[in-house]
């Protein structure tokens, strides 16, 4: 009885391996499209991509499987870099003084010409650029026609 059993699994499974789906009947004459997924979408190609066979959507033409695998890639060896007798390192930073609460430390913020530095309680540091901006700028006025008249050419 395990003699038979054994023999009709075996004919089974020789047989399965043998005959070919329905849907690779349908479409083995077509034109071979092999599609995969991918990040972006679907990505297809000629012939069956082995590496991304997990990610098969669809196939066109003969079966995947019928096709022989590549043979994996060598491994490439690994070394280490070249050893170097020198190093570079980058200058340290050079510590500064902070601003402190007056115009002293921030000369850009008050006006040296007219007048001595006053304390940010006097005036804050936006009035001083503010201030320092009217002074610098002209006060002429310029002429900038008010009315565009059409011209043909």
């Amino acid at each position: 009885m395990n003699k038979l059993i054994l023999i009709a699994g075996t004919a089974l499974v020789l047989s399965a391996c043998a005959q070919k789906t329905a849907y690779e009947a349908v479409v083995e004459d077509f034109e071979p499209r092999y599609c995969y997924r991918s990040i972006g979408g679907v990505t297809c190609y000629e012939t069956p991509y082995h590496r991304d066979e997990r990610r098969l959507v669809n196939y066109y033409g003969p079966a995947p499987v019928r096709y022989d695998k590549p043979e994996d890639a060598p491994v490439p060896a690994r070394s280490a870099p070249e050893q170097i007798d020198y190093w570079v390192k980058d200058p340290e930073p050079v510590p500064t003084i902070s601003a402190k609460g007056d115009l002293v430390d921030r000369p850009w913020l008050s006006n040296a010409d007219t007048e001595a530095p006053q304390s940010t309680s006097e005036q804050s540091g936006l009035a001083a650029f503010l201030r320092d901006i009217h002074q610098n700028t002209e006060t002429r006025p310029v002429n900038i026609p008010l009315k565009i008249e059409a011209q043909t050419f």
